[in-house]
């Protein structure tokens, strides 16, 4: 990682913030996580003014969080199901809907339990919508700028852990009610909803949508793609590990500023600002990360970086040096999260994606409320000190069990980065190819499977329906068309080492246009249509490329067709 220089970390983000598209994502996600920060600061204030009791500060946190365990993963099929755009902006205008309702709610004085079962209805209606946004995050930016993307979308939600209880404090300080908080947070999701209203995003066919299946069939294909991957597997443990660590933290922490520290309880909206605030000053690490050949490293340093404020807090008195440690431990978050996020969705089909995210959802939920529940246990048991470092080492040894499998997938991912290197190299000094990321490159090369074709066989037979792209690795071939007038089949071109066939049909969604005939003995590599288009469609100067050569192609043997191009990022469904 030594010689990735500040210019290019600087030059990556950039490259994401080019995107207007991703622009508006990330205005929406700043602007809606700022509030939410207010409502929860200022619901669980409102419920400790009317109630005096932490059980029913539980009851909301509960209330909160429930909805995310029960229905995450159905968020995750919604998402997938119909346009993510506006599934996005419906979960928006319903959140601002129900936040106007809370208002109403604790301003006429309604029993508090009111005020949870709305806060239980605005959590369920925004369910769909975080894995919407990691489903739609890689057809808002190329794939050079993925990593970026999402360091930049963590590094936002940091912000919002670090400036939204602050300003949610001074609104109440001000104010001297959770009222306006709550109406302020409704407008956060209407400016929301307006940005996200503005992001364009490829339109899906109806005919291309996925058929409509019962619902555990979809939540199993979501399964299938997690368990089916010993890599995804263990991306999401860590994953798991860090919400769990987030949970300890939520009941650890506050005993830590009143007891340890003398800040008291109120001290603990400066821990975790902290946590924010390492967050935010890791975010370029965590983009340059990425392209570091060796995850394994960086996962298991940044997993031991979240143990690090367990293991040392009991052995300070200081808020400066707790603050150091929590930063600590907010980069190491930002690290696991922006690499493990970025893994995946580079290893999951994108037609399962907000499944997985939304499963993902569910399970990291749960292991936060594990943690929580865990915690008063540890403290009960061994008191505040001796907890924190019993947390810190179920964290470390929980992490070291993770540590040879990862490394294992390490050593794995070098072999077949070596087995693949021929493939990728014909792949790179194809013309359309030119600007793809290695790591597509990888993808298309281990999904290409080498054939022998006799000469005299036929490849690509004209009127077929399209299904493969072919590679040309050694041999020659003829290109024969009748043309759109479906004259004699006359000769169209050769080709020959290095050349390939095949895209037009599955670009454009039509019947072969030409046959394809080898006139020497050859090998071709064959490649998925599915897997080509999802590549190249992720890559505006590779399909820029295509159309530029599909135009060209067709003008020689369908004159009158005119390309139609799909956009990057539009789904394919075979």
């Amino acid at each position: 990682m030594t010689g990735m220089s500040e210019p290019k970390e600087r030059k990556g983000f950039r490259a994401a913030l080019a995107h207007k598209d991703f622009r508006l994502l990330l205005a929406s996600l700043t602007t809606s996580g700022i509030g939410d920060w207010f409502y929860n600061i200022a619901l669980v204030v409102y419920i400790l003014e009317e109630t005096s009791s932490p059980g029913w500060v539980a009851a909301a946190g509960i209330g909160r969080l429930a909805p995310y365990i029960l229905l995450g993963s159905l968020g995750g099929v919604v998402a997938d199901r119909f346009d993510r755009r506006k599934v996005m902006v419906t979960a928006d205008v319903a959140r601002a809907a129900l936040m106007l309702a809370l208002a109403g709610v604790v301003a006429s004085g309604a029993p508090v339990a009111f005020a949870i079962g709305i806060a239980f209805l605005s959590t369920a209606a925004g369910t769909p919508f975080f894995p919407a946004v990691a489903a739609v995050t890689p057809s808002v930016v190329d794939e050079k700028s993925l990593a970026a993307a999402n360091a930049l979308i963590t590094t936002v939600d940091s912000l919002a852990i670090a400036l939204g209880p602050a300003l949610g404090g001074l609104l109440l300080t001000v104010t001297a009610s959770p009222v306006v908080a709550f109406i302020v947070n409704a407008t956060t999701f209407g400016i929301s909803a307006l940005l996200l209203g503005r992001v364009s995003l490829p339109r899906v066919k109806e005919e291309e949508r996925p058929e409509v299946v019962p619902l555990h069939h979809q939540l199993a294909e979501g399964v299938r793609a997690i368990t089916s991957s010993t890599s995804i597997m263990l991306l999401i443990a860590l994953l798991l590990l860090a919400t769990f660590a987030c949970g300890l933290e939520i009941v650890l922490y506050p005993l830590v500023s009143k007891n340890l520290l003398g800040t008291g309880a109120e001290g603990v909206g400066f821990l975790f600002a902290a946590l924010g605030v390492g967050g935010v000053a890791a975010a370029g690490l965590a983009n340059r990360a990425v392209a570091y050949p060796r995850p394994a490293l960086i996962l298991t340093a940044g997993s031991l970086m979240s143990a690090t404020p367990f293991a040392f807090l009991p052995l300070t008195t200081s808020p400066a040096a707790a603050y150091v440690l929590v930063a600590i431990q907010g980069g190491g978050l930002i690290l696991i999260d922006v690499l493990a996020t970025t893994l995946m969705q580079r290893a999951v089909r994108e037609s399962v994606m907000a499944r997985v995210f939304g499963i993902l959802d569910s399970i990291e939920v749960l292991a936060t409320v594990l943690g929580a529940a865990i915690a008063p246990l540890l403290i009960e048991s061994f008191g505040l000190k001796v907890s924190l470092l019993v947390a810190g080492g179920i964290l470390v040894a929980l992490t070291l069990l993770c540590v040879p499998k990862l490394f294992v997938i390490d050593r794995g991912t070098d072999r077949r980065r070596l087995e693949l290197e021929p493939k990728v190299q014909l792949m790179s000094r194809l013309g359309i190819f030119e600007g793809m990321p290695r790591q597509s490159l990888e993808a298309l090369a281990a999904s290409a499977s080498e054939e022998a074709v006799s000469g005299g066989d036929v490849l690509i037979r004209e009127g077929d329906d399209a299904d493969d792209f072919f590679v040309i690795r050694s041999g020659a071939m003829e290109v024969l068309s009748s043309g759109e007038a479906g004259a004699k089949q006359t000769k169209v071109r050769d080709l020959g080492a290095g050349d390939y066939a095949g895209e037009i049909g599955l670009i454009e969604r039509i019947p072969r246009t030409a046959t394809v005939r080898a006139t020497l003995d050859s090998l071709v590599f064959r490649i998925g249509g599915r897997e080509f288009v999802d590549a190249v469609s992720r890559v505006p100067s590779v399909s820029s490329a295509l159309s530029g050569g599909i135009a060209g192609r067709l003008a020689r043997t369908h004159p009158s067709y005119r390309p139609n191009l799909r956009e990057k990022g539009t789904e394919v469904e075979s």
